[in-house]
């Protein structure tokens, strides 16, 4: 933890019951280091969004319970990016956005999440669920040296597959992993990933550049 950041809010997860008749999936969530546990393909979806996304620093399933009016709800994630904290509540219908607040300074927004408010991002999405297995499996085994080597390679935008050749005789697979992971961080970007599937003419950038 850097010096004077706040811990998180919220840790671990309150409940891990599985509803009855729900699916169940285990996951490696590279950002908290631990392994979640998800009862819905759309909230995996929602993980592998918060995942995706640098500027989420932190985040918790099922941390909490709120009050909404005589009805008391699990939230299903609470994220925390930069300074802003919201808490998501995945809704069967279509919601108005913004759903209440949450904790005794009533600091926290609490938001209703559709699957429609999704729509935009499935591509995006799809492509980040191929990409995170690459973090789970081989993020240990790549080494600082690599990463900083293909950030810098990165400042003339190469295509994935570019760096993966010009990377040789290094492993591919952590070539590409190395790749990821800094996508990952924010030290990487690849706009095409928004609206094209991840392959090896997919541009990388570097952030800073």
């Amino acid at each position: 933890m850097e010096p004077n950041k706040p811990l998180p809010r919220f840790t671990i997860p309150i409940d891990d019951a599985r509803p009855k008749g729900a699916a169940r999936f285990e996951l490696w969530a590279p950002k908290l280091q631990r392994r979640i546990t998800l009862f819905d393909p759309f909230h995996v979806r929602l993980w592998t969004l918060l995942e995706s996304n640098p500027r989420v620093s932190t985040y918790c399933e099922r941390p909490t319970y709120w009050q909404a009016g005589a009805q008391q709800k699990l939230i299903d994630f609470w994220v925390s990016a930069g300074r802003r904290e919201q808490c998501w509540v995945v809704t069967a219908e279509p919601q108005p956005a913004r759903a209440g607040v949450l904790g005794p300074d009533k600091s926290i927004d609490v938001r209703y999440v559709h699957a429609k408010n999704l729509a935009s991002r499935n591509v995006w999405i799809e492509n980040w669920m191929r990409i995170l297995p690459y973090l789970s499996s081989n993020a240990r085994f790549v080494s600082e040296q690599l990463l900083s080597d293909i950030e810098q390679a990165a400042s003339h935008a190469p295509t994935l597959g570019e760096i993966e050749r010009d990377f040789q005789p290094h492993d591919i697979v952590l070539v590409r992993t190395a790749a990821f992971m800094l996508l990952h961080k924010g030290r990487l970007k690849a706009d095409a990933l928004c609206a094209q599937m991840l392959g090896t003419e997919t541009r990388l950038r570097r952030a800073c550049a």
